[in-house]
């Protein structure tokens, strides 16, 4: 035994002796900005075509139509709809109208419509906020809404025949 614990001894020396290890850390942030988008289409497949009519029709023409919104998630939203190219009234959604699409006609070349965002088309579809617009909440896929239209009584219009035509903004505001 004696012969051993100076062996001991040394090994357990040579171990102290030893370099040790050391270890030290530190953090770091990961980050990303993500901002709010979004964006509003509307293809010639949605466009609110009325077709043909007969200028005697006493009854309603409907037609539907829709707008596609695509938003970031969370993100809250409004769509308005404008009045149209030939409103008889700026701005005025009341008072949307299609024009003849024959420059040589120059009388009777109106036909009054209204468009709505239910399909009882009772809630005029327009552009003032908190009034007529039409909310919605971003998911970050696409979103469609319809657009419900109607010619309420084409023989009122005692309009010319040919083609009628309107051009509506759609606008996105986030």
């Amino acid at each position: 035994m004696r012969s051993l614990r100076p062996a001991l001894f040394s090994l357990t020396l040579l171990a102290l002796a030893s370099p040790a290890l050391a270890a030290d850390t530190t953090t770091f942030n990961v980050r990303i900005i993500i901002t709010k988008a979004c964006t509003i289409t509307a293809a010639a497949a949605t466009d609110v075509d009325f077709g043909s009519a007969l200028s005697t029709a006493t009854t309603p023409s409907n037609a539907q139509g829709s707008v596609t919104a695509q938003c970031s998630a969370l993100t809250p939203y409004t769509i308005a709809l404008n009045a149209g190219s030939n409103a008889g009234t700026a701005n005025d959604v009341t008072t949307r109208r299609m024009i003849n699409t024959n420059s040589a006609v120059t009388t009777n070349n109106f036909v009054g419509y209204q468009l709505y965002s239910n399909a009882t088309r009772t809630t005029v579809w327009g552009a003032t906020a908190g009034t007529n617009t039409v909310a919605g909440t971003g998911n970050g896929a696409a979103q469609a809404y319809p657009i419900y239209g109607q010619v309420a009584n084409p023989s009122v219009n005692n309009a010319a025949t040919g083609n009628y035509q309107d051009t509506v903004t759609a606008t996105i505001t986030y």
